[in-house]
C-alpha cells in the first residue's frame, strides 16, 4: 500500500460540514476522481482514510491534514488536481505528499495547532488590559471544566498545553494568535483557552461569539 498526506482547507460553506459528512464527501470525491483508493478487509470494508484532528462545526481550517492509502503509486500533484476538480465548494487541496509506511499515523504524530481568534467589539464588554496576556501566561495552573463521554464534568489543567498567546493589532474588538497542544497526549480547545484568559481579566463573554480559524497543524518534530 502507498500512504499519502493531504493538506487541505475547509472554509466558507464547508466549515458547517460535520466530521462524518466530511469523510463521506472526501470518499465520494476520491471515487469521482478515479483514484486507486485502498479499502479495509472484512464484512463492511471502508476507505483507508483518516482526518488528523476533526474541526468543530463552524470552525474554518486553512491547513488541515488527512491521510489516505492507495493500492498503487499516484503522482501527488495529479492527485491534488484530480481532487480539486470534484471537491464541493469550500474544500480545496493545497498539497499532497507521499509518506513512509514506517511513519506513525498522523493522528498519533500531532503535537500542536495554531489559531486565529476574533471577537467583535460589540461582543466584548471592555477592552482586554494590556498586561492580561502576560499575567495569564505566568500562571502555573489554568483549570477548566470539561464534560467527559460519561456526561460527568471533570476539572482539567490546560496550562501545560498553552504554548503561545499574543494579541493582534486592531482598534475594534479582540484578535488573538494562539498555539496550543493538540493530539492524543493533550488537547486544548481554543474557545476554552480564550474564555479562561478573559475570565482571568474579569471579562465574561459568550464563547459562541468567538470566530475561530485554525491556521495550521504541526507534527512531532523528529529528533
Amino acid at each position: 500500500m502507498h500512504r499519502y498526506m493531504i493538506r487541505y482547507s475547509k472554509k466558507g460553506p464547508a466549515r458547517y460540514t460535520a466530521h462524518l459528512d466530511l469523510m463521506r464527501e472526501l470518499e465520494r470525491s476520491m471515487r469521482r476522481a478515479h483514484l486507486p483508493v485502498a479499502f479495509s478487509e472484512g464484512f463492511n470494508p471502508h476507505l483507508k482514510l483518516s482526518i488528523a484532528a476533526p474541526l468543530p462545526v463552524g470552525t474554518e481550517g486553512l491547513a488541515e491534514l488527512a491521510e489516505v492509502e492507495m493500492t498503487r503509486p499516484v503522482e501527488p500533484d495529479q492527485m491534488a488536481e484530480s481532487l480539486n476538480a470534484v471537491l464541493p465548494p469550500g474544500l480545496k487541496v493545497w498539497e499532497v505528499a507521499e509518506i513512509s509506511s514506517t511513519n506513525p499515523a498522523l493522528m498519533a504524530a500531532l503535537d500542536q495547532a495554531a489559531y486565529i481568534v476574533q471577537l467583535d467589539g460589540e461582543d466584548l464588554p471592555v477592552p482586554l488590559p494590556d498586561a492580561a496576556i502576560e499575567e495569564f501566561l505566568a500562571r502555573e495552573c489554568v483549570e477548566v471544566r470539561r464534560r467527559g463521554k460519561d456526561g460527568k464534568e471533570k476539572v482539567r489543567d490546560i496550562r501545560p498545553g498553552i504554548i503561545k498567546i499574543e494579541a493582534l493589532p486592531g482598534d475594534d474588538g479582540l484578535g488573538l494568535r494562539m498555539e496550543l497542544k493538540t493530539g492524543s497526549v493533550m488537547n486544548v480547545r481554543p474557545a476554552e483557552a480564550v474564555t479562561a484568559l478573559l475570565e482571568h481579566a474579569g471579562i465574561e463573554i459568550d464563547s459562541a461569539d468567538l470566530e475561530i480559524t485554525r491556521t495550521g497543524l504541526f507534527l512531532v518534530k523528529k529528533k
